[in-house]
């Protein structure tokens, strides 16, 4: 009878000890949940501000730290898509420094998705093309300024031009096709 006693003693023994271990192993590999909660304060608060301008948002927190003191931080920003602006084709370039970068001013595109470039001019005839940056309606990509290959030189005039995307959005100059306008010039100091 005593070794019977004994015999249940070791397995009930046994099996604390593997639901022990059982647990351990899972917690030791299940690391932090990604969904836990966030110990919040007392005077914590959130504020969520929208930039007018260019339409980001921006959820922010106020934590009191240990002396009392609000400091903020910057928890999500929210990029909404900018609505490009389509119509006749006007696009206005104030007066660069040289470099290589061509700020925009403003732009009306004359097409949905497309391609906005810089080209030398001589002689009122165009050039080699310095740069281009795509722009597109569906996703939202209005540029602000085309980044350019090789830069401007300081004294010399320089052409806006505009070419229709072939549907790869990969820009070619054998298959997106150059609109035949120049839609602005421009000096560079």
């Amino acid at each position: 009878m005593a070794e019977e006693k004994q015999e249940s003693q070791k397995t009930v023994v046994s099996f604390i000890v593997g639901l022990l271990i059982g647990g351990l192993l899972v917690w030791a590999f299940s690391g932090p949940s990604a969904d836990a909660p966030e110990d919040k304060k007392e005077g914590d608060k959130k504020e969520i501000t929208e930039d007018k301008k260019d339409g980001n948002k921006e959820v922010k927190e106020e934590v009191k730290n240990e002396e009392g003191k609000s400091t903020e931080e910057v928890k999500i920003e929210e990029v909404v898509k900018a609505s490009l602006p389509v119509g006749d084709g006007k696009v206005v370039v104030n007066t660069q420094s040289a470099g290589n970068s061509v700020k925009l001013e403003s732009a009306t595109y004359p097409v949905k998705e497309g391609w906005i470039g810089v080209r030398d001019t001589q002689d009122g005839k165009l050039g080699g093309i310095l740069g281009v940056v795509r722009f597109s309606e569906e996703q939202g990509l209005v540029p602000t300024e085309i980044i350019l290959q090789r830069p401007t030189i300081s004294g010399k005039e320089y052409a806006v031009v505009v070419y229709e995307e072939s549907g790869d959005r990969k820009f070619n100059v054998a298959d997106d096709k150059q609109i035949d306008k120049i839609f602005t010039t421009f000096k560079v100091e």
